[in-house]
């Protein structure tokens, strides 16, 4: 491996706690950041996607992205139908290694593994749990075949530490592999793209890089000064540019740029619906006149002449319409013009303002603005407050650490993690820690993210999240089974160690029960002490409810039952 690309292994592994991997795992880990990344709008962990060994497949890491959410298991695929009824399907596959070359042999073991077991109609090859997993989802999706918007995508990577120079023989092979998929008629779409070195390097700095995307409007009004704004205006937008903020390099959605927006995209609803028939029937100039507008927020804009860098930019209202510009977009000409609010702001709490407010006009679910709550901003102060081995950051706004050097990235903890910790250990549902986030807060909308609750216990999961998560990644590979059942080690956690019963997060006593938790965990080696009791009572309650160590039993909930009444029967009498 050359020095480059060793060095940016490095990297990733030491900011995310993986360097007592070996280091083929470890290139797995780096490759399958590198590539997944950029693909969705927060921040995925790698163990979630990269593949156990053995029984692999030839598939050392997978992601499957629906209405541009990560997916992790089948159960997601039943929350997003729920939640927008219409599927957008892509399927994301890597195989990586850590050779100078690339391998012809192990592209053709992939091409006929994707062919003839993980998209065929049975398995005939053993399999481990994690390609079980995809095939489940896979199925799923196919299962709900009528509410896809088109058939999905799939995108094979083979990535490599070599220099992709087009071989002859490896690009007939990737041809043919591709063909045979496509022969399949599962997909719209197929690909199969090599990456060397330079490619895996670039595509992980480009991970610590903002997006930016240069604009030609020239129809623009300048808004007067306002407080906490360095620039504001107001205009219209030729579709053709407005579509340059959309699309990546690929020619796909950036969905990244909507993760500030409260709403994922609706699918078909009688609002998209209207917007779409406009384009369609060829109303192009009405468009107009009949649409609300987008607002985009940026971290800076760079205006001259009639051109505009835009850096680091959000769509924060305005999603919807974007979607149905993006889906129309062969039939759209110079005719359609999209009303534009362009906002030049750093100011954080003038952003989420924005975001909130502009976003309160529509018809938005309150459960959709909870994240935006002053709760929210409560939390961050109160992670910003801890310093030393307690230091942990919250991402209030999506990704805004993934550009920051020197931070561990198992201390960054998004809303969503947030949520699955905090509703595991104190809301007593870490069998529902692996549904669709927006599932689970409207699950448990009146337990969380209340704005007269305390931060203590929010952190407290949090920080126990934390410290778990490290030492499941320091466990020998025969005992990482238990990585499924993370969400129990938090609920054992409380239930074992509490001196008294949870005073609710309301509670002014929530200060001192959480310090008496944290006490355990400050230290490492008493937090690893505290973390195998918790292991033992999980192990325990699988044991006694003869439940495997497979994630499908995490979904139990006489699993919850069992943990907690195992815990609070090791308690000290």
């Amino acid at each position: 491996m050359d020095p480059v690309t060793q060095s940016l292994v490095t990297d990733f592994c030491e900011s995310n706690s993986l360097t007592n991997l070996d280091s083929s795992k470890q290139f797995e880990h780096f490759a399958a950041f590198s590539v997944f990344s950029s693909r969705f709008p927060e921040e995925i962990e790698t163990s979630d996607t990269v593949c156990g060994d053995g029984g692999d497949l030839n598939v050392d890491a997978f992601a499957v992205k629906i209405n541009g959410r990560f997916v992790v298991d089948e159960d997601v695929v039943d929350d997003i139908l729920s939640m927008s009824g219409v599927m957008d399907v892509e399927f994301l596959v890597l195989q990586a290694k850590t050779s100078s070359g690339f391998d012809g042999a192990a592209m053709l073991a992939l091409g006929d593994n994707l062919l003839k077991e993980v998209f065929a109609d049975s398995l005939s090859l053993p399999a481990n749990g994690d390609i079980k997993r995809f095939i489940k989802i896979k199925e799923k999706i196919y299962a709900n075949a009528a509410k896809l918007k088109d058939n999905p995508v799939c995108r094979v990577f083979y990535a490599c530490t070599g220099t992709w120079k087009g071989d002859a023989y490896i690009t007939s092979i990737i041809s043919r592999k591709r063909e045979e998929l496509e022969d399949t008629n599962l997909f719209s779409e197929v690909s199969f793209e090599p990456l060397g070195a330079r490619e895996l390097q670039k595509l992980y700095r480009q991970t610590k890089t903002s997006i930016s995307r240069t604009v030609k409007i020239e129809s623009l009004v300048t808004l007067p000064a306002i407080h906490g704004v360095e620039a504001a205006y107001l205009g219209i937008l030729p579709a053709s540019e407005f579509l340059k903020l959309l699309e990546d390099e690929d020619g796909d959605m950036l969905r990244t740029v909507f993760v500030d927006n409260v709403r994922d995209f609706q699918g078909v609803n009688p609002v998209n619906t209207d917007i779409a028939k406009t384009i369609q029937d060829g109303d192009l100039d009405q468009f107009v006149l009949r649409n609300n507008g987008i607002t985009i927020v940026a971290k800076s804009i760079r205006p001259t002449s009639s051109q505009y860098l835009l850096e680091d930019y959000q769509i924060v209202n305005g999603c919807q319409t974007s979607h149905v510009i993006f889906e129309n977009r062969a039939v759209i000409s110079g005719d359609l013009h999209v009303p534009i609010k362009l906002i030049h702001t750093e100011d954080e709490d003038v952003a989420q303002a924005i975001i909130k407010s502009t976003n309160k006009q529509t018809q938005v679910d309150e459960n959709d603005l909870l994240a935006f709550t002053p709760f929210q901003h409560d939390l961050e102060d109160f992670y910003s407050a801890k310093d030393g081995e307690l230091r942990l950051y919250y991402e209030r706004r999506g990704k805004q650490f993934a550009r920051s050097e020197g931070i561990e990235k198992g201390r960054i903890v998004t809303k969503g993690m947030q949520l699955k910790n905090y509703a595991s250990m104190f809301c007593d549902v870490p069998n529902q820690a692996g549904r669709y986030q927006g599932t689970l807060l409207k699950n448990n909308s009146e337990r969380v993210f209340q704005n007269d609750h305390r931060p203590d216990a929010y952190f407290t999961s949090a920080f126990a999240a934390y410290r778990f998560e490290i030492a499941i990644r320091r466990l020998d590979i025969a005992d990482r089974g238990i990585r499924p059942f993370k969400f129990y080690l938090l609920l054992a956690f409380r239930y074992r160690y509490e001196d008294q019963d949870f005073p609710g997060a309301k509670n002014k006593k929530c200060e001192a029960y959480c310090k008496k938790l944290l006490d355990l965990l400050e230290d490492q080696q008493r937090s690893k002490d505290t973390f195998d009791e918790c292991v033992s009572i999980v192990n325990e309650a699988l044991v006694n409810l003869e439940l495997e160590l497979e994630r499908d039993s995490a979904k139990s909930r006489p699993l919850v039952d069992e943990v907690v009444r195992i815990s609070v029967g090791r308690r000290p009498k």
